[in-house]
């Protein structure tokens, strides 16, 4: 009986910890979290935040407050921290390559998925490595709590782990593990901006999808950002700011056509 109660009296806590969707407009701002180095999704340079999540954020900041005074707080996070700053209350939700999985849908609700990736896997170029075979009894640098640090655990490899993805790649260039494995767009970009970098395997597994996770149990503030999403791809919005975050980072190796989700949304 004691344990049913204190279960009980968790969920309640649980419920009313998170801000719901009309304290964050009686607040006037929206704690939203971040990544600091994961360009071109988002980034702090020249002291702010940019990139194509940050861009997101913002307009889904605009219209939470509907033209009234309101502001967006971006909150630096870390991969393994995602979950955590949700169930503590320190964000209102999480915008970071957050890949939707059943287990992490236990802990946190995900909107509608906004982007499509796989799992890819970044080598030194003198390496040459060319398929997962190559990689076989070497280790795998990746983050903690990540979609490719699960995939190459369960495939019984050895894991560096990381906690961003500047020291991830650090580590692979010092010769710290054979590979690094992320999101594909993520190895991708570092592929583009270091030649002496590679990704020839781009799309391990069954595709993947990233979504805003709020608190679980916060009805109203997911229903809202669902239907934003909707709306932000309708007019338009997701495919402007792919053209002007992420197709200038990859220099034309990633086609918006594999990884945005318009078609989708154009069922709504």
């Amino acid at each position: 009986m004691k344990k049913i109660i204190l279960g009980i009296l968790l969920l309640f806590t649980s419920s009313v910890v998170a801000n719901t969707l009309s304290e964050i407009r009686q607040s006037g701002s929206v704690r939203v979290g971040v990544f600091e180095a994961q360009p071109p999704f988002s980034k702090f340079e020249d002291g702010k935040f940019q990139g194509f999540e940050v861009t997101l954020a913002e307009a889904l900041s605009k219209d939470i407050f509907g033209g009234k005074a309101g502001k967006v707080e971006f909150v630096p996070v870390k991969a393994s921290e995602r979950l955590k700053v949700l169930e503590e209350n320190k964000v209102d939700m999480v915008l970071a390559t957050f890949t939707i999985t059943n287990e992490r849908k236990q802990l946190v609700d995900f909107t509608t998925p906004y982007f499509a990736v796989n799992i890819g896997v970044l080598t030194r170029a003198g390496d040459r490595i060319k398929t997962v075979s190559d990689l076989h009894g070497k280790p795998i640098i990746a983050e903690t709590g990540t979609t490719g640090e699960a995939y190459f655990r369960k495939e019984g490899f050895e894991i560096i782990n990381c906690a961003t993805a500047n020291e991830c790649y650090k580590m692979l260039k010092d010769g710290k593990g054979i590979g690094y494995a992320t999101d594909n767009l993520i190895v991708l970009a570092y592929a583009v901006i270091d030649s002496d970098t590679e990704v020839n395997i781009k799309n391990l597994g069954v595709s993947d999808f990233l979504g805003i996770a709020v608190s679980k149990g916060n009805k109203d503030l997911l229903e809202f950002l669902n239907g934003e999403l909707v709306k932000l791809s309708k007019n338009g919005f997701m495919k402007k700011t792919y053209d002007e975050t992420i197709e200038p980072y990859y220099k034309g190796t990633a086609e918006k056509k594999y990884f945005l989700l318009d078609d989708l949304y154009s069922l709504f």
